[in-house]
């Protein structure tokens, strides 16, 4: 078989103006047609008008463009004989005339002088034996097809420099790599998603393919086997992984290995002989009835539960049975909601003398694991299948791993770099969203009937078009992908504006042609893409040739330089911009325990924080500068809006930043034992007590007011905590005195502090040094 399609692969074939002569490649459909008719078909082949019209048949339908009157059987009939699998067998005793016409300048062979000089013609033993498989046949065909079409635009592109196009070839012996199929599965783009659900992954082989330990479950389990352990209480949102997690806890006390598959999905209620645990894998799939009996098994401790639940399902069993727990239902709700809500993501709760251990999924964070999962989804032992079929060359799926592993270290580090940023920001993916976008941004979602179809209608896309790069976005680089558009990552990825705000030293290296116009990419998947896209979008604004605009072509620049360039250290600008995020790289950083927070570098951010936090809770803009040689941060009786000017405005509090503050990296950790590294701004002296985390929305709000970004707003959510922070100032800073102090702007945008006072009916009124 392989033989067979080298050799069509190498098939020699004529020009006429800017078309390819569908001559040879009609005579070979033709060909494949007689045995279609009669797979027991002899293997020798004569001018006949059966074989010419069918012949004829297949040129029209091959290049209906082309002329039709110059079908001529003679010229492929004759001429395939120079591509070694097709042979002429000369009539005894015309070999001198053969040769002759064959060796003349002047004479060609014509139909006539073909039927008259050669007997039949046959074809070689392994193209005979393959066409006489109707499988085969059929492969054959549609390889023809994709082969004169390539040729054609190959043809047309001359020699230009041309995007680069994938000419889709299907799969021989409808050999098809199972894992595309699994990944496609984990994605809601149509009705095939079955394994998007957890309970359907305990019964699939290919789950222990994607499946990576959960640092808890290893938690739990020691939770509930150690003498006087609680119930373990697990929650979170739908598709972080509870099912997930009570199913490697159920294989581990079943002496079932991860790589192993149930035979069916987990019961409601699995109680594990001989260990005394059980497992309610769902609440809300209980019998309600049973109810008592189930809370009675919980205040008896004679076994240890793991209940998996949301939040309405447990509140609705705990609450409904409070009378079992001597409490109201007022309290109970009250203890779980607030053991729930608990920033580390766990907390115990005591109902009567039972324990429960509760444990929050939606406030972990999952990116590390879902990296883990990532990992496993492009290795080279997962693609190995597809290593010897022929149809992997073109494969846009297997380009795509290739690229993704070929420059794994920086691809992994971005997407998740831009995850981060999303996550930071407040919008946090489940681990069944981020697993379906990564399968998403694999496969494309393609099947083989998406392949086929663009087979049979000739399509060559772009290469790029299914790279990974674009399908993050959930686009083509084009147009929006509709299926992809409803994934909530994709979604959100399209409400983060990343690679809108420009970055101008990048943008005038890429653009403007006089400057580093030899500056690479380095990747060398996609160094032709590349300039070639950087040299679309630099022209002008209508040329629309490629199938894409100059506006849509910088923006797959920017997306390949991104999640592909290795950016020196000291030149990572673009990165930031690209992310809106000027901080994110630092923070990252300091993620390393190794990292400290170097004096430099503390000065100037508390003296960036303390200008923003003057602003805010003073209610006033203030130059850049103004505030260097005033450490005192006072909190006053404003209005809180911006919009009018508080010249004057009670002082309720203030504080002595240089002594009464500091800025320091605190590492905290999770439930799972993941570890995380904040900038916290801490009190000390009057103040000690009152602490704010410093997050990453607002670090970058403070370098990018630093810069001068007047219409950069803070997130509402920090706001609140920033009033909270407040509240707590002032409690410990506040004074009992009789007198109130006043701070004036002046025209300088300095305060004047002056302390009005009340003695013997008499105003006082005194500037404050």
């Amino acid at each position: 078989m392989n033989t067979v399609f080298e050799q069509l692969n190498k098939l020699r074939f004529g020009k006429r103006d800017e078309n390819v002569s569908p001559h040879k490649f009609a005579m070979l459909l033709a060909l494949a047609t007689l045995y279609e008719d009669d797979p027991f078909i002899e293997n020798k082949f004569c001018i006949t008008d059966k074989l010419e019209n069918i012949f004829k048949d297949c040129f029209q339908k091959l290049a209906p463009t082309y002329d039709i009157s110059l079908a001529t059987i003679d010229l492929p009939f004759y001429y395939l004989k120079n591509d070694g699998f097709w042979f002429l067998n000369i009539k005894p005793g015309l070999e001198d005339q053969y040769y002759q016409i064959e060796n003349s300048s002047n004479t060609r062979f014509t139909k006539k002088r073909l039927i008259y000089i050669v007997s039949h013609a046959h074809l070689s033993e392994q193209f005979d034996k393959y066409l006489r498989d109707a499988g085969n046949r059929e492969v054959f065909c549609m390889e023809l097809k994709r082969l004169f079409h390539a040729a054609n635009c190959s043809l047309a592109s001359g020699n230009k420099k041309n995007f680069e196009r994938i000419f889709m070839a299907k799969a021989r012996d409808g050999n098809l790599n199972p894992f595309v199929g699994y990944l496609n599965s984990l994605q809601r783009l149509n009705a095939n998603n079955d394994n998007a659900l957890a309970e359907y992954q305990a019964c699939n082989p290919f789950f222990s393919y994607l499946h990576v330990p959960h640092p808890l479950a290893q938690a739990i389990l020691d939770e509930l086997k150690k003498p006087g352990g609680r119930h373990v209480i697990l929650t979170g949102h739908a598709g972080d992984g509870k099912s997930t997690i009570a199913l490697e806890i159920y294989k581990q006390l079943a002496n079932i290995s991860n790589e192993q598959s149930l035979s069916h999905p987990l019961r409601p209620r699995e109680d594990l002989p001989g260990a005394g645990i059980s497992i309610m894998k769902d609440l809300s799939e209980r019998r309600r009835e049973e109810d008592p009996a189930l809370v009675q098994e919980l205040l008896g401790n004679e076994r240890r539960f793991l209940l998996v639940s949301n939040t309405g399902t447990l509140l609705d069993l705990l609450c409904g049975q409070a009378a079992a727990f001597g409490m109201s239902k007022v309290q109970i709700e009250s203890e779980i909601l607030n053991s729930i809500g608990t920033e580390r993501g766990e907390a115990e709760i005591a109902l009567i003398s039972t324990r429960f251990w509760v444990v929050n999924l939606a406030r972990m964070d999952n990116l590390e694991f879902a990296r883990q999962i990532f990992a496993r989804m492009v290795a080279p032992e997962r693609w190995a299948f597809c290593k010897e079929l022929s149809c992997r060359v073109n494969c846009p799926i297997c380009l795509n791993v290739d690229l993704i592993n070929n420059r794994q270290n920086i691809v992994f580090d971005r997407i998740f770099l831009a995850y981060r940023r999303m996550y930071e920001y407040g919008t946090r993916l489940t681990v069944r969203q981020i697993t379906e976008h990564l399968s998403y941004i694999v496969t494309s979602g393609l099947e083989e009937s998406d392949i086929a179809e663009m087979r049979e209608k000739h399509q060559s896309p772009l290469k790029a078009e299914f790279m990974f790069f674009n399908r993050f976005f959930g686009d083509n680089g084009k147009e929006g992908h509709p299926g992809a558009q409803q994934m909530r990552a994709v979604s959100e990825i399209s409400k983060q504006g990343f690679g809108e705000r420009p970055c101008p030293i990048w943008e005038r290296k890429l653009w403007l042609k006089l400057r580093d116009r030899y500056f690479r990419l380095g990747v060398e998947d996609c160094n032709k893409e590349f300039d070639l896209l950087r040299e679309h979008g630099s022209g002008p604004g209508n040329d629309n040739k490629p199938g894409l605009n100059p506006d849509q072509a910088r923006e797959q620049v920017r997306r390949m330089l991104y999640f592909l360039y290795d950016f020196p250290n000291e030149d990572v600008s673009f990165l930031k911009q690209f992310l809106n995020s000027s901080t994110i790289l630092r923070w990252q950083e300091w993620q390393s325990p190794k990292v400290r927070l170097e004096m430099s570098e503390r000065n100037v951010l508390e003296l960036r924080i303390f200008h923003v936090l003057q602003e805010h809770f003073t209610g006033v803009r203030l130059p850049e500068g103004v505030t260097e040689h005033d450490r005192r941060l006072y909190i006053t009786l404003s209005r809180g809006r911006k919009g009018f000017r508080q010249s004057a405005q009670v002082v309720l509090a203030q504080i002595d930043w240089s002594n009464e503050t500091a800025l320091e990296l605190t590492r905290s950790k999770n439930a799972s034992g993941r570890a995380r590294t904040d900038l916290e701004l801490k009190g000390r002296g009057r103040i000690h007590g009152s602490n704010l985390v410093l997050t990453l929305p607002f670090l970058d709000y403070v370098v990018m007011r630093h810069y001068g970004e007047v219409g950069e707003i803070l997130q509402p959510a920090y706001v609140e905590r920033l009033e909270r922070f407040k509240t707590q100032v002032i409690q410990h800073a506040k004074e009992n005195r009789s007198d109130v102090m006043l701070v004036r702007l002046k025209t300088d945008h300095t305060f004047r502090r002056q302390q009005y006072a009340v003695l013997d009916g008499i105003l006082e009124v005194n500037d404050v040094l």
